[in-house]
């Protein structure tokens, strides 16, 4: 099974490193969503996003090919915006690798390395290292994932009686149940890890058993109301 390996909203990039694997055997698919375009793009060409996938198996000599082949072929351009960066800024592209491509994540290193910062492959691995606990265990938005299971609670006990008004209402806290216990993230190693944190997963099997409940609750009040 192929997992994602890169995306970028530049399809330059993407057919660089695909080159790059096919030229040591590693076979790739590349996720072309320009071909699924939606006419509302127009106006943020940004949101049409390129994907290369590979076996998990082939990251870690993927990863090693790709950094030595951007090592080596990266030229800065005068004026290339990264060089207005601070040395703060240039770090948190490092260390969140994963959120740009491949030519500003080499292109930071190479401007820290101009104005005399030069980061190890010591501290590269541990910042890799750090960002992969971050991304497993904690989220980017605690608040919205807060939010999301109050909300879930919410309708876990009201969803039922204000479904009467609008039916649809009725399936809002099983789909948040449901979605806190098994939607999955991707790490950028191409490990699948479920996206909320045992502790959350807990709160949607909850969310869940009060979903049931308390539509049979409601619907039996109803049921009584009405004979």
């Amino acid at each position: 099974m192929k997992s994602i390996f890169r995306k970028s909203i530049d399809k330059f990039i993407i057919e660089e490193i695909a080159s790059i694997l096919q030229n040591h055997s590693i076979p790739y698919e590349i996720i072309d969503n320009e071909k699924d375009f939606d006419p509302s793009f127009i106006s943020n060409p940004g949101k049409i996003e390129y994907q290369i996938l590979i076996s998990r198996d082939d990251f870690d000599i993927a990863d090693q090919l790709i950094s030595d082949y951007f090592t080596h072929e990266v030229t800065i351009p005068e004026g290339y915006y990264l060089l207005e960066y601070s040395d703060e800024e240039l770090m948190e592209i490092i260390l969140k690798k994963d959120e740009w491509n491949e030519f500003d994540y080499q292109a930071a290193k190479n401007i820290l390395q101009n104005r005399g910062k030069v980061i190890s492959q010591e501290e590269i691995v541990m910042m890799n290292k750090k960002r992969l606990e971050t991304l497993q265990d904690g989220y980017e938005n605690p608040k919205e994932v807060e939010s999301y299971i109050i909300t879930g609670y919410i309708f876990a006990v009201i969803g039922c009686l204000v479904s009467l008004l609008w039916g649809m209402l009725i399936f809002v806290s099983y789909a948040i149940a449901l979605a806190i216990i098994k939607l999955k993230k991707q790490l950028p190693n191409g490990e699948r890890v479920y996206y909320f944190n045992e502790k959350d997963r807990k709160h949607g099997k909850r969310i869940l058993v009060l979903s049931i409940l308390f539509t049979v609750f409601w619907l039996a009040i109803y049921i009584i109301k009405e004979s």
